[in-house]
């Protein structure tokens, strides 16, 4: 019989963790899985230590060499035999009743594709740190509309439907933000969400692959960037794509406001043609955009007249945060004017 899941694991030189995200699986609340580990060259102790367990339900699967971890994820395109396919990375750690939680909200929900959900950090001793959680999006629309600015999603949380993730044929070639690149092709079909629950102890490390391969992931995430306008059908969406990486990074300096203005201005003429996002709802989110694009760039004795641009501006979306933050920006301006 079929398990109803597949937890997909990737591995490569994970002798230091993968034991600990091998036990959080086991010892789910939820035990109807089957545990996919796909080895991916390995030179380290790692596949000694998955094979010191001792339970059916783990199969543990070698590619014939390094093969990048794009590669190796899409081994699940053959050989994940569950219903659900659940990510945990190989230094990450699952809550107790993860699988049982999202396992529910499919049966309770069957019309949605992928489910995640909220993340702490863990150092590499797999204590808690001190940063902030991973709080992620609620809500099918404003998870789907946040998606063009940011990954909505922990990767190490999300569960998706095994037969969507093989309809688009698995991840493409943008790692290291393959995942990214695939939330946001199935949210553009079948709607998605996140449980309001942690899912996931996300550990940091000095060998996470986003701090090994910075360089290469700026350039991946610009042409996803890049895609997203294009499928807005915005001219020039290169150019624009690296402006709307910006925002991702939240690096304000190298773009002037007319350079943000002009992009949003395209954006929300795309989408009342396209209806892709809630338009009054969207607005909304670019006018919050705008306004952290004034408030990070310190737009001082502008200020106030930026966020009224009658573009962008609607009474409804303003709210007192805002104001406040702007107005004071605008007497740090007349300050130094002053002296």
């Amino acid at each position: 019989m079929l398990p109803k899941i597949t937890v997909f694991m990737a591995a490569y030189n994970s002798e230091n963790y993968i034991s600990d995200s091998i036990k959080s699986i086991l010892e789910q609340s939820f035990s109807d899985f089957e545990l996919l580990i796909v080895n991916d060259g390995s030179t380290d102790q790692t596949v000694a230590v998955i094979e010191k367990f001792n339970d059916p339900r783990i199969r543990l699967v070698h590619n014939d060499k390094n093969r990048g971890l794009t590669y190796t994820r899409n081994v699940a395109l053959t050989e994940a035999r569950g219903e659900y396919i659940a990510i945990l990375d190989s230094d990450d750690i699952a809550i107790k009743n993860r699988l049982e939680l999202q396992y529910n909200f499919f049966r309770q929900h069957p019309e949605y594709a992928l489910c995640g959900g909220h993340g702490v950090f863990i150092n590499q001793r797999a204590e808690l740190t001190n940063n902030s959680d991973l709080i992620v999006p609620v809500g099918a629309e404003k998870i789907k509309m946040t998606l063009l600015f940011e990954n909505t999603f922990v990767n190490s949380s999300v569960m998706y439907k095994t037969s969507i993730y093989k309809e688009l044929n698995g991840y493409q070639d943008y790692a290291p933000a393959e995942d990214y690149e695939l939330f946001i092709r199935i949210a553009e079909k079948y709607p998605v969400w996140n449980l309001d629950q942690i899912l996931v102890k996300y550990r940091i490390h000095e060998n996470n692959i986003s701090s090994l391969r910075e360089e290469i992931a700026k350039l991946k995430l610009k042409a996803i960037k890049s895609e997203q306008l294009n499928y807005l059908g915005i001219p020039d969406h290169e150019s624009f794509g690296n402006i709307l990486f910006s925002i991702l990074i939240c690096d304000y300096k190298r773009y002037q406001f007319s350079d943000y203005h002009q992009l949003f201005l395209q954006i929300k003429s795309a989408n009342r043609k396209l209806r892709k996002y809630p338009v009054r709802e969207f607005e909304e989110m670019l006018f919050e955009k705008w306004f952290t694009i004034i408030y990070q760039k310190k737009a001082k004795m502008n200020a106030l007249a930026l966020l009224f641009n009658r573009d962008l501006f609607n009474w409804s979306y303003l709210n007192m945060r805002q104001l406040r933050k702007t107005f004071k920006l605008s007497l740090k301006g007349f300050g130094r004017l002053s002296k």
